[in-house]
């Protein structure tokens, strides 16, 4: 287990980093999530708790000094606990979001120390001392990587009989709501998002979806499939309607002696 909590903890460091640097996305819950099941052993379960974190934290955004809880270690712990305890995607859900908001607490007051670390930046380039610069902004990421790798070490390696145990002394109806919750969860992630995205003139398209899935009974793949060839027929009239408006200037300009 040693082993394991090793990897899983420089995984979510590694994810730390690239929230701040690289940008691949592997901070978000799908990929940090099914690489952490990959690294315990349960791919398939890390998958699954990692794409309802995602669902659930789809409109999850850092809006000026809004710092939202932290998702990538949210959904390590998160699909640690489900994998460790046997829990499953309940487990998973029910602990990620309280441990999200306490890594946030930590990432909060080490970030408030890294500001020294600016000013010090600030003063060596100021200097000429480049090297020193760099220096302190690479001294800055190693901390933000321990930030995050050594809570993660603690729940999977410290928490490992303490967690299962712990679910297994939880009463059944809890358990029961849990996973009632954690494929409710994803259906709000979403709503959350249709709120800021959904614009007056695009509702149909939710309702059509609605209907291919519900009513006719359509997987997912196809009514993906038919959003995307309604979502191309959109964008085909929008750019010719485009067009025409713009011909249509021109036609009015060429008409009148300037």
């Amino acid at each position: 287990m040693l082993v394991k909590a090793l990897l899983v903890a420089f995984w979510d460091g590694l994810c730390s980093l690239d929230d701040g640097g690289m940008q691949l996305q592997i901070r978000k819950p799908l990929l940090a999530g099914t690489i952490t099941g990959l690294i315990l052993g349960d791919l398939t379960q890390g998958l699954i708790i990692g794409g309802t974190l995602e669902l659930m934290w789809l409109g999850v955004n850092s809006v000026g000094a809004y710092t939202p809880p932290d998702i990538t270690g949210g959904a390590i712990i998160g699909v640690t606990v489900g994998i460790i305890s046997g829990g499953g995607g309940a487990a998973g859900v029910a602990f990620a979001v309280p441990a999200a908001t306490l890594i946030l607490q930590l990432i909060v007051l080490l970030q408030t120390y890294l500001s020294v670390h600016i000013h010090r930046a600030e003063a060596a380039a100021v200097a000429g001392d480049f090297d020193k610069a760099n220096r302190w902004h690479l001294y800055s990421g190693i901390l933000l990587f321990f930030a995050r790798a050594i809570p993660c070490f603690i729940a999977v390696y410290i928490g490992n009989t303490v967690l299962s145990d712990f679910i297994a002394w939880l009463p059944k109806f809890i358990i029961t709501g849990l996973n009632v919750a954690s494929g409710i969860i994803p259906a709000v992630g979403i709503s959350m998002l249709l709120t800021m995205m959904l614009k007056k003139d695009m509702w149909m398209y939710l309702v059509g979806g609605f209907v291919f899935a519900a009513y006719l009974g359509l997987p997912v793949l196809g009514v993906s499939l038919i959003g995307i060839v309604f979502a191309g027929i959109h964008d085909y009239n929008y750019v010719q309607r485009k067009k025409l408006e713009t011909s249509n200037t021109m036609e009015l300009e060429g008409g009148i002696d300037l």
